[in-house]
């Protein structure tokens, strides 16, 4: 998630703060990029989900399967 922060705080710098100006690039949409990009990095991280799916057997026994869906809370 500390990467998502980074995106949004430097993406503020270039859209509030600097007044560069610049032929083929605009400062402020640059920023604005950043800070999507940063809140959809952030919107990940804590969406992001992992499964595992593991399989218990005994010899001579049908293998028993077991899914486990974890989220990681922060």
């Amino acid at each position: 998630m500390a990467p998502g922060i980074v995106l949004i705080i430097v993406g503020a710098i270039f859209t509030f703060a600097l007044k560069a100006e610049s032929t083929w690039l605009d400062v402020r949409v640059l920023g604005l990029i950043l800070m999507l990009g940063g809140a959809a990095f952030i919107a990940r991280a804590r969406l992001k989900r992992r499964e595992v799916v593991t399989r218990e057997s005994s010899p001579g026994e049908q293998a028993e399967e077991k899914q486990v869906v974890e989220r990681r809370v922060e």
